[in-house]
């Protein structure tokens, strides 16, 4: 959403709907959060990328079922949702693969699932890991937080803007 007056950011790149779209991947707790807090940032964060040309690969993709909870949890939504642990490890780790770029969408709160697809992103995949975390987060002072994350974004237009500029300057991670 655009406010009055203010300028609409343009892709750093010419011609990137002609060219192959690059692909975020959309890390973040979900557990224990409602479907409208599990979904709220990602789709808002989606809407951002797709302004630049990026494509997004969101978990909580085709789990609208999960809205008749109040509180998601493992065993409920894997019931509702009729897989496996297995499945839903096998389509993330899928998704991380196909990606260009994970995204953390809060580093300030803890997810065994977000810490574990972090780590195969930076150590197994070596890709671009953008980490959105309040400015005072502990994340940014963990070791293990530092070491596997190329970016800390204080907010989702921070994180996008990085992005946006990654693509462009065509940055490689050592």
């Amino acid at each position: 959403m655009r406010l009055f007056g203010e300028q609409q950011r343009q892709p750093a790149t010419s011609g990137v709907d002609k060219m192959a779209r690059r692909v975020a991947y959309l890390s973040g707790g979900i557990a224990g959060l409602s479907y409208e807090d599990a979904t709220s940032t990602r789709n808002a964060i989606k809407a951002e990328l797709a302004e630049i040309g990026w494509d997004s690969l969101d978990p909580m993709r085709a789990k609208e079922v999960l809205s008749s909870l109040d509180t998601i949890d493992e065993r409920s939504a894997k019931a509702l949702l009729g897989v496996t642990d297995a499945a839903i490890v096998q389509r993330d780790y899928d998704d991380l693969r196909r990606a260009d770029i994970l995204l953390v969408l809060s580093g300030d709160r803890p997810s065994w699932g977000t810490a574990m697809e972090w780590a195969i992103a930076h150590f197994q995949l070596h890709k671009p890991v953008v980490v959105i975390c309040a400015p005072d987060s502990p994340t940014r002072e963990h070791p293990w937080c530092k070491t596997m994350t190329s970016y800390f974004a204080s907010n989702i237009m921070d994180a996008v803007d990085f992005i946006d500029r990654w693509l462009d300057r065509q940055y490689v991670l050592s």
